[in-house]
């Protein structure tokens, strides 16, 4: 199905995901002690994934709770670079590097997340057939006996996340299954 993610669990080390943006991120997303992984396919070239995830997924939230995301200061009106996000419960997100239709890398800048450290890296690839894969990458350590917390936390949002966002691109194109 066009809407199913697939998740793939890393541990550390296990090197950058293929066709990762630079080396830097590469590097940086094997920082953490855990590396957790998702894909799905969004019926949407990839500039146009690119800008409805930054417009649905980071702005707006992505439908995930009743409280959307509170923009906290404005970044690049095309790419999203420097832009940050409050979630609900005071999570602070900052959006680091980007390249439209190509990546988002982005931290955890501040709030009570359980977490040491924190990286995500959202990669957008062309599949041939007109649809972008999107891969989503964490890199992070989370704190003493928080481990299951933390996996259990990504694993929710960010599957809802694109879920969420592969049926609006369906929407979006009139493509109603």
């Amino acid at each position: 199905s066009r809407h199913r993610c697939r998740r793939r669990r890393h541990s550390a080390g296990d090197g950058p995901s293929p066709g990762s943006a630079t080396a830097a991120a590469a590097f940086l997303m094997d920082a953490g002690s855990n590396k957790f992984v998702l894909t799905q396919k969004v019926e949407l070239q990839c500039q146009a994934c690119y800008d409805l995830w930054l417009r649905y997924v980071w702005i707006a939230g992505g439908c995930l709770l009743p409280c959307p995301p509170r923009i906290v200061q404005q970044g690049d009106p095309t790419t999203g670079v420097g832009n940050i996000r409050a979630m609900p419960g005071m999570v602070h997100e900052e959006i680091l590097r980007a390249e439209r239709g190509k990546f988002v890398e982005y931290h955890i800048k501040s709030g009570p997340m359980p977490v040491s450290y924190y990286r995500g890296l959202v990669e957008f690839v062309a599949d041939g057939s007109g649809a972008t894969t999107i891969t989503w990458t964490c890199s992070y350590t989370p704190l003493c006996c928080c481990g299951l917390v933390v996996e259990g936390l990504l694993s929710w949002v960010l599957l809802a996340y694109l879920s969420n966002l592969a049926s609006r691109a369906l929407e979006a194109t009139g493509n109603m299954e």
